[in-house]
């Protein structure tokens, strides 16, 4: 297959909504050596991270992919600023309501996912399957 354990950046301007489109698209060109399920999951997951970092912890530092060679994984790490806001996970769902469904949507994607923190950031981190 080709994998790489080579980490790729995409670093986000301060102050600014995250540009969803050009992270998908920088995705698919970061991980053209995989599938589209692969790549279709990994931008659903990497949407939502960004966006639970934009919305939740004062915006989003940068955003890191890898295909492990190692596991047949895709790794996406996103680091923001508020390394003791911790995400968690809504177990009560409103289903009027547009949020709370981010992180269910990561476990359920995701083979594993946590959280790494560091002086002054933090790292959401979760691995896709390479299909």
């Amino acid at each position: 297959m080709g994998t790489t354990g080579t980490r790729q950046a995409y670093e986000f301007a301060t102050g600014s909504a995250p540009p969803l489109g050009e992270v998908r698209a920088w995705l698919r060109d970061q991980l053209s050596e995989v599938g589209r399920i692969t790549i279709a999951d990994t931008e659903l997951l990497t949407t939502e991270l960004v966006t639970n970092a934009h919305e939740h912890a004062d915006g989003v530092a940068e955003l890191r992919v890898f295909v492990a060679s190692d596991r047949d994984v895709v790794r996406v790490e996103v680091d923001d600023r508020r390394p003791h806001l911790r995400p968690r996970r809504v177990t009560k769902q409103d289903p009027t309501t547009p949020h709370g469904r981010g992180l269910a949507m990561v476990e359920a994607i995701s083979t594993e996912w946590g959280v790494d923190t560091g002086t002054g950031h933090k790292t959401v981190w979760a691995e896709i399957p390479v299909l």
